[in-house]
C-alpha cells in the first residue's frame, strides 16, 4: 500500500466514518441547494441575453482574466494576496476530493505516481503561501481597514476558514509522519518539517491530533460551502461564469436595442429588478465588494451620489428581498419601495458619466454601463422622469437633429469658406468626414472640425461631407436613456448611409466615433470608422516642433471604450519636442473621465466638485503650457474648467488637429 492509504488506515471508528461523513456531507448540500435553488429560479425566469457567442475567444479572456487574475495586479499588494489564495483554491480542489474519498472508502487502495509527488510538494508550498496572503488579508480588514472595502465579520470568518484548511492540511500530514518516522513521503516537505515536534507530545495525543485535522478540514470545506450561496462569497462561485459571459466585444459595444415594434414588449429599459437580464443579474451576484471600482469613478471622486459597489449591492440586495415574492404570487407582503425613486435614487442614476472607469478596473467583469442606461430608460421611457434640461435636448434632437436647438438647414454653414467636397454617391470620395453636432454647431467646435479639415487635406486623404444631411448619431439620447429617439436618429442615418453608399467613415468625435463603429450595425449597416487621430498618425508631423510642455488627456470613449491610446500619443510625438511630453498619474485605460459623457454635457453639475475640475487639478500636476485631447466635448469641458480657476491665460486646450495646424 502506498503511503496515503496507510494515512487513511490510521483513523479509528473506520466502520462509523464513511456514515457520519455522509451525513455531514449530505446536510451540507442540502443546505446549499435550498439556498442556490430560488437564485437559479430567478435566473431561469429573467429575459434572454445572447452569451454564448465566440466560445473559443470566451475562454481564452477567462483563462487570462479569471484563472491568471490578470487584472488584480493593478495592485500589488493586495493583487498577490488575492491570486495566492485563488490559485491556493484551485489546487486544493484535488486535495479536498482525495480525503472525501479516502474518508467515504478508507480500506481502498490508492496508486501512487510521480505526478502525486509533484503535486504534494506544489501543494505544500501553496499552503504556505495562502497562510501568509489570508493572514495578509486579516491584516488589512482587522488594522488597516481600506476605505474601499467592505469591512465586516463574514469576511473575517471565511479568512479564518481558510486558515483551517490550510492548517489542518499541514497537520494531517504531520500527524501522521509522527507517528511513522520510518517511512519516506514523497513530496510531503511541511508536514516532515513539523512531525519531529508532534512526536515529543505521545503517540496517543499525535493519533488525536491526525483525526482532528482530518475532521477539521473536511468540516470547515462543508461549512465553507453552505456560506457561498447566501453571502458574498457566492462570487466563488459565479465569478469564472461571470468572466466567461461577459462582453468581449468591447466596451462601446454593450448596449442592446430595443425592439419597438414587437406588440408583445411591455417594458422598456428596467423600472424593475426582475427585468434586468440573467446576464445582468449574474453580475449582481458577483459582487466582491472589493471597492476597486469606487476608487476610480469620476462621480463620486467628486462628490456625486454615486458609488458603483453601493449600486450593485442595493440592487443585489433588492433583488435577494424580492426573490420569495417573485417566485410566489401568494405570499403577503407590506408595500415594497419602487426600484426607480426608491432602492435607487434618480439622482444616482443621473450621476454617471458611462466612462467604463468601474468596468475597467472590476476584477470580476461586471458591467455597469449597461445598467445604468437599463434604468435611465427606465426613467425615460416608463416613468416619464428625468433632468429638465434633457426635455428641451430630446425636442431639439427630434426636430433638428441636434441637442442644441440649431436649425439642421445650418449644419453645413461652418464649412462655406473651406471648399469642401460634399459627398456625391456617383462619385464618391473615399472617405465621408463626419463631423457631429459639436463640430457642425459650437463655436470652439468649428476651429476643431476646422483644423481637422486642413489635416486631412494636408494628409492628402480624399474626403467630403454630408452638409445640411448630416444628423446626429444619437449618442446623446441613448446614454441619457431615451432609445425610442435614438432609434429614430439612428434608423434615419442607417437609410441615408445605404442609399448614398457610405462605406467608410472618418470622424473627431469619439461619441460620433462608437455610435457609428459598434452600434450601427443592428440598424442594418456595416461601416468602416476610423477616428481622425488615426489618419493623423499616418501623415507625419510639421518640421518644426514645439517645446511647449503637453499633456494628453485621454478620452473615455476613445480609450477605455475603443482601446485608442497610441494613435493620438503618435501625432502628439509628431509635432512635440519628445522632451515636452508628459503622462498625467492616470491615464489610458485608468485616465479621468472629463465629465461630458453620458449626456451629462447637457447637464448643470449642481453637487459638489465639478467632475472637470477635479480632471483639470490632476492634468496640472505636470504644469503643462497645453493639455491636447482628441474629443471635442473634452476641449469644451476642460477649457471651462481652466476658465473657472483663472488659468484659461496660462494653459490652452487644443485637439490633436490643432498642434501642428492652427484654425
Amino acid at each position: 500500500m502506498n503511503f496515503s492509504q496507510n494515512r487513511a488506515l490510521e483513523w479509528v471508528s473506520q466502520d462509523l466514518q464513511p456514515f457520519v461523513l455522509g451525513l455531514l456531507v449530505l446536510t451540507a448540500i442540502a443546505r446549499f441547494l435550498y439556498v442556490l435553488w430560488p437564485k437559479w429560479k430567478i435566473f431561469q425566469r429573467a429575459p434572454f441575453e445572447d452569451r454564448l457567442n465566440s466560445p473559443v475567444k470566451r475562454l481564452g479572456h477567462t483563462f487570462r482574466t479569471a484563472f491568471l487574475q490578470v487584472k488584480m495586479f493593478k495592485e500589488a499588494g493586495a493583487g498577490w494576496m488575492h491570486a495566492l489564495i485563488f490559485w491556493g483554491f484551485l489546487i486544493f480542489l484535488l486535495r479536498a476530493a482525495w480525503f472525501f474519498f479516502i474518508g467515504f472508502f478508507p480500506t481502498v487502495e490508492l496508486a501512487g505516481s510521480g505526478c502525486e509527488t509533484l503535486y504534494l510538494y506544489l501543494k505544500d508550498c501553496l499552503i504556505v503561501l495562502v497562510i501568509l496572503a489570508a493572514t495578509y488579508a486579516l491584516y488589512r480588514r482587522t488594522v488597516v481597514k481600506p476605505e474601499r472595502l467592505t469591512l465586516s465579520m463574514e469576511g473575517i470568518v471565511i479568512l479564518v476558514l481558510i486558515l483551517a484548511i490550510m492548517v489542518s492540511d499541514a497537520l494531517f500530514d504531520a500527524a501522521w509522519q509522527a507517528r511513522n518516522p520510518q517511512a519516506v513521503l514523497n513530496g510531503i516537505w511541511l508536514g516532515s518539517l513539523i512531525a519531529p515536534v508532534l512526536s515529543v507530545l505521545g503517540a496517543d495525543i499525535v493519533v488525536h491530533l491526525h483525526n482532528l485535522a482530518y475532521w477539521m478540514h473536511v468540516v470547515c470545506i462543508l461549512y465553507f460551502l453552505t456560506l457561498l450561496p447566501g453571502s458574498k462569497h457566492f462570487h466563488i462561485i459565479t465569478s469564472i461564469p461571470n468572466v466567461f459571459f461577459s462582453n468581449i466585444y468591447g466596451r462601446g459595444n454593450q448596449l442592446y436595442r430595443i425592439d419597438f415594434e414587437n406588440e408583445e414588449l411591455e417594458n422598456y429599459g428596467v423600472s424593475k429588478i426582475e427585468e434586468f437580464s440573467w446576464k445582468k443579474l449574474l453580475d449582481l451576484h458577483t459582487c466582491t465588494e472589493c471597492g476597486r471600482c469606487d476608487v476610480v469613478c469620476p462621480a463620486l471622486a467628486s462628490g456625486k451620489p454615486l458609488s458603483p459597489k453601493q449600486l450593485t449591492v442595493d440592487l443585489r440586495d433588492h433583488l435577494n428581498s424580492e426573490t420569495p415574492f417573485l417566485l410566489d404570487d401568494n405570499l403577503e407582503r407590506l408595500e415594497s419601495p419602487s426600484l426607480l425613486g426608491g432602492i435607487i435614487n434618480d439622482e444616482t442614476i443621473w450621476s454617471c458619466t458611462t466612462c467604463g472607469a468601474c468596468e475597467e478596473e472590476c476584477p470580476v467583469m461586471i458591467e455597469y454601463v449597461n445598467k445604468v442606461v437599463d434604468l435611465r430608460r427606465g426613467l425615460v421611457l416608463m416613468e416619464d422622469r428625468y433632468p429638465a434640461e434633457f426635455a428641451n435636448a430630446f425636442k431639439s434632437l427630434e426636430a433638428h437633429s441636434n441637442p442644441w436647438g440649431f436649425g439642421s438647414n445650418t449644419r453645413a454653414d461652418w464649412a462655406k469658406e473651406l471648399d469642401i467636397k460634399t459627398w456625391d454617391k456617383n462619385n464618391p470620395t473615399e472617405y465621408l468626414y463626419f463631423v457631429g453636432c459639436n463640430g457642425s454647431f459650437d463655436e470652439r467646435g468649428k476651429k476643431i472640425a476646422t483644423a481637422v479639415v486642413k489635416s486631412l487635406k494636408s494628409a492628402g486623404v480624399d474626403f467630403s461631407i454630408l452638409g445640411n444631411d448630416e444628423g446626429c448619431t444619437g449618442d446623446p439620447a441613448r446614454r441619457a436613456g431615451n432609445e425610442y429617439l435614438f432609434d429614430m436618429l439612428a434608423s434615419k442615418n442607417a437609410e441615408l448611409f445605404k442609399e448614398k453608399s457610405v462605406m467608410k467613415i472618418v470622424t473627431h468625435c469619439p461619441h460620433c466615433f462608437n455610435s457609428l463603429k459598434n452600434e450601427y450595425a443592428e440598424f442594418g449597416v456595416e461601416l468602416n470608422v476610423i477616428h481622425h487621430s488615426e489618419l493623423l498618425a499616418l501623415q507625419g508631423g510639421s518640421e518644426v516642433k514645439t517645446d511647449d510642455r503637453v499633456v494628453y488627456h485621454d478620452p473615455c470613449y476613445l480609450g477605455r471604450h475603443n482601446k485608442i491610446y497610441d494613435a493620438p500619443r503618435e501625432v502628439i510625438a509628431d509635432n512635440v519636442d519628445p522632451k515636452a511630453i508628459s503622462e498625467p498619474a492616470t491615464s489610458r485605460e485608468r485616465g479621468t473621465c472629463c465629465g461630458a459623457g453620458g449626456g451629462r454635457f447637457l447637464l448643470e453639475e449642481k453637487t459638489s466638485t465639478r467632475v472637470s475640475h477635479q480632471r483639470v487639478d490632476q492634468l496640472m500636476e505636470s504644469n503643462p503650457d497645453t493639455i491636447a485631447v482628441s474629443c471635442p466635448f473634452c476641449v469644451l469641458m476642460l477649457e471651462d474648467a481652466l476658465k473657472a480657476k483663472n488659468l484659461h491665460d496660462k494653459v490652452k486646450v487644443k485637439d490633436i488637429s490643432e498642434l501642428g495646424n492652427e484654425p
